[in-house]
Order: C-alpha cells, then sequence, then structure tokens
C-alpha cells in the first residue's frame, strides 16, 4: 500500500508549504528545528505532508538505542499543521498508526480542534498537562492581585532583555532553578536564539539594576506564550514574576490576543500558580502509540542535578535532555 504520509526533506518545499497552513506554533519553523538539530546531534527531524491536508514534522530521538518520533520536542505542543479548515482525526489517526510502527508522540495544541470535524477526545489519550488562556480579561485570585500589588511596591524595574551581560545573569538563574528542581537546564544558546528573535523576547526583573527574575515569551498567531520562567531565590518574596506576568498579560489583552502560560502539569504546584490568573483550562491531548515514561522524571538520575555544581549542570545538560522527552 503507497504510503499517505509525502516525506519532504526540500527547505523551499517545507517553507512554502509552512506558508499555507492555517494555525503553527513558534517551533514550527525550519530554522527553530535546524538549530535544534545543531545543538543536539542525537535528534533529527523528518518532515512530512498528510494528502495535502495537514502538515507532520516530527523529531527522531535515540535513546539507549531505541527510536522514538515526538512532536514537538522542548515544547508542550507539536502538530500535525493543518492545510484544510477540517480534518477527519479518525482517518489520520489510522493512517498515523498504520504508517509509523516505531513509538511515536504528538500533542496537540488546543487550537487545533477548531480544525477537526469530529469529537477527538475520544481518539486521544490525555498527557497529564493543562495550558490556561487569558483572553479578553483578567479574574485573579486575591492572593494573586495581593502579590501583584506587593510587588508593585518593591522598588522593581522591569525591562526587556538587550545585551549578553543580562542574558548571562539570567541563565545563571536559569542554571539554579535546575539545581533546585533536579532537571537539565536547557543551554545558553536556546536563550541567544530568543533574544534574536523577533517573535520571541526575554523580559527581566531588576532590583537596583541587579537581575533578580526573567521570563521568555515566544509570540505566534493570536497568542502569547508564556515558556520559561527563573527567579533568584534571594529575592523570591518580592513577587518578581508577578510583576513581570501582569505587564505582558496587560499587553497582550490590549492587542486582542490570548495569553498562554503554557503546558502544566496537572496537581503540581505551578497549576496552583497559573489558575490565579483566572484563565481557562484547556486539556493538552495526545495520540500516542505506547505507554513509556520520561525516562528522567521519577528516575534517581535526577539527584545528580541536586548534587552537581552550576558549571558541570551546563556541561551534561545537553546529554541529559532526551531523557525528559
Amino acid at each position: 500500500m503507497a504510503s499517505k504520509f509525502s516525506k519532504i526533506n526540500n527547505k523551499q518545499e517545507w517553507q512554502g508549504l509552512l506558508s499555507k497552513v492555517l494555525f503553527k506554533t513558534y517551533f514550527h519553523s525550519w530554522e527553530w528545528e535546524e538549530f535544534l538539530e545543531e545543538s543536539f546531534p542525537w535528534l533529527r527531524f523528518k518532515r512530512y505532508n498528510w494528502q495535502n491536508k495537514a502538515l507532520l514534522s516530527l523529531a527522531r530521538v535515540k535513546v539507549f538505542s531505541k527510536e522514538k518520533l515526538i512532536s514537538h520536542p522542548f515544547c508542550e505542543y507539536g502538530g500535525p499543521l493543518p492545510l484544510v479548515d477540517k480534518i477527519d482525526i479518525k482517518e489520520l489517526k489510522q493512517d498515523l498508526f498504520s504508517e509509523f510502527k516505531c513509538p511515536i508522540r504528538i500533542s496537540f495544541h488546543p487550537k487545533l480542534f477548531d480544525y477537526f470535524q469530529n469529537e477527538p477526545k475520544g481518539e486521544f489519550s490525555s498527557s497529564g498537562r493543562s495550558s490556561y488562556w487569558v483572553e479578553g480579561h483578567l479574574d485573579l485570585r486575591k492572593t494573586t492581585a495581593h502579590e501583584i500589588e506587593k510587588a508593585q511596591a518593591s522598588g522593581l524595574q522591569i525591562e526587556k532583555c538587550r545585551d549578553l551581560k543580562d542574558l548571562q545573569s539570567f541563565y545563571n538563574l536559569c542554571v539554579k532553578s535546575a539545581k533546585k528542581h533536579r532537571i537539565p537546564v536547557y543551554p545558553l544558546s536556546f536563550f541567544e536564539y530568543f533574544i534574536s528573535s523577533s517573535d520571541s523576547e526575554i523580559i527581566l526583573a531588576k532590583k537596583n539594576n541587579r537581575v533578580i527574575a526573567g521570563s521568555v515569551f515566544l509570540f505566534y498567531d493570536k497568542f502569547v506564550h508564556y515558556f520559561q520562567n527563573a527567579v533568584d531565590e534571594k529575592y523570591k518574596n518580592l513577587g518578581a514574576n508577578y510583576l513581570i506576568l501582569r505587564e505582558q498579560i496587560n499587553k497582550s489583552l490590549a492587542k486582542n490576543q490570548i495569553f498562554d502560560f503554557g503546558g502544566t502539569r496537572v496537581g503540581s504546584p505551578l497549576e496552583v500558580f497559573k489558575r490565579g490568573w483566572g484563565g481557562k483550562e484547556y486539556p493538552i491531548l495526545e495520540l500516542k502509540n505506547y505507554k513509556e515514561k520520561s525516562l528522567l522524571r521519577g528516575s534517581k538520575l535526577r539527584n545528580i542535578f541536586g548534587w552537581l555544581p552550576p558549571f558541570l549542570i551546563k556541561k551534561f545538560s545537553p546529554h541529559m535532555l532526551r531523557y525528559k522527552l
């Protein structure tokens, strides 16, 4: 039987098709995927056109000589990217699992469900994560409003990251956060990419000209996507992250954009924090043909990151990130 997924190897062809899709995220660009391949030798992308109805970009990841396909690495959202108004999810699922026999996982941006003909929930599995969208207006929890008021009285400066010195300061906070939570940190090159891109920015909070917190925001379609955050534990009581978020949310609402808090594991402390902003919850659903869990989550390997000094966390993280996928 002929394949219903046409493989695309040509950059010009892929970019031409991407210009026609009805929805895509920040991560669905040849430049970003090429950057990831240059950063991680264990990761390679495969790109497909499914019957001229949708595009699919899959990252091939090898762990312990076993291969799996994921869309999209380091992001809670993947594809497929619609080329037509309505997609039959049952047909896509059948073709997908018939074509790809190795483990495959596709996480869906909730916006994609606008393009499916039939009720998707029965066809999907839960990722165990949800995103929270603030649309139209803020509906703050009292405790959240109080933290914002406290931050406003703390004498903080909120500004866009523009130079490498401030970027390095923010990155050092990210490394400390990774050590605290016992997880690998993204390499510095990620954050250099974000400040050089016109579709992303890093917003910093400073106290007496010292960087004490920062957040990464990505822009695509009508969305402002809260992607990454770090704070200096010594100044955590000042509520710098609350002030950064309040300013970014107000900007997005003024432009009639949707502020997306990004994927959050259900039941986590971070979920409690994000719920405080009054956003609407959207479960993140997946098409997946295996039950394997993250090799890093729950592993004793995580304890290593609690012991390592920062310079070793930076060195080993690029090799360990694959175990998060």
